[in-house]
């Protein structure tokens, strides 16, 4: 029941996503897991695409139990949590942040310089969407407001 939550969620939120983008759900380009070439980065150490077509990269996060990162950018970007995490959010200027998310649960997150730890026992995943602003025209929500 848990997975098929899951897989509900986040075919909601991509179709979400994909209307957001105006994005066509046929002809995107998936990437193989296999292909994927890993970066060097201070972020998670784990990290994938999923998806990469012209409107959005979608990649897919864990992080070990009581794993942490270094200080990194991201973009802004909608995350979907599939596993239940409870994270310590470090930003640029020391501050921290302790939260707990829900499996299933969505949120956006603006851009931004932090460092994450794990505070679990448990790896945590989820999903990073992340919008490419380099696509011409408006987005449906846009045109809609001007019409």
């Amino acid at each position: 029941m848990k997975r098929r939550l899951s897989t509900v969620v986040i075919a909601n939120a991509m179709t979400a996503v994909f209307a957001i983008a105006g994005a066509q759900l046929n002809g995107y380009e998936v990437i193989s897991r296999a292909s994927a070439q890993q970066t060097p980065h201070s972020g998670p150490a784990q990290m994938l695409p999923e998806l990469d077509n012209e409107s959005v990269v979608v990649l897919r996060i864990r992080m070990a139990p009581h794993e942490k990162t270094g200080l990194h950018d991201v973009s802004a970007r909608l995350v979907i949590w599939l596993t239940d995490a409870q994270i310590r959010d470090t930003k640029a200027d020391g501050t921290t942040t302790d939260y707990r998310r829900a499996a299933g649960s969505t949120e956006w997150v603006s851009a931004q310089q932090h460092a994450g730890e794990n505070l679990s026992d448990n790896s945590i995943e989820f999903l990073a969407i992340v919008p490419k602003s380099n696509r011409p025209g408006a987005s449906p929500i846009e045109h809609r407001e001007r019409h």
